[in-house]
């Protein structure tokens, strides 16, 4: 395991999003098109979970999402930012969603 130093982990913008809308996209298996809202603004993510959970367990909810990545095209859509999410060793993949009282656009720490 490398280790890194504390200030690094500062870097990355960790916010509350609520998921407004969330869909497959279409000829791909894993792909889920996610409208965030984050308070001061609404992104588009992608995330790689469609094979694990559908459109109807995200929408409504809300998760931690890094902020400040680059943005990347992904099956032709541009995605501005990532769903973090929890996975064991053996690829079992879990959601890990913030109680409702946290306000969207809440930084995580």
């Amino acid at each position: 395991m490398e280790l890194y130093d504390v200030d690094e982990f500062w870097r990355f913008d960790l916010r509350v999003g609520l998921v407004k809308k969330a869909e497959r996209l279409k000829r791909t298996r894993k792909l889920i098109k996610l409208e965030v809202d984050f308070g001061s603004e609404e992104r588009t993510i992608i995330s790689g979970i469609a094979d694990r959970y559908s459109p109807e367990d995200l929408e409504g909810k809300k998760f931690v999402f890094v902020f400040n990545l680059k943005p990347k095209k992904l099956s032709g859509v541009e995605s501005r930012g990532m769903l973090i999410v929890a996975e064991t060793e053996d690829g079992k993949v879990y959601l890990l969603p913030v109680p409702d009282e946290v306000p969207v656009g809440t930084k995580v720490w």
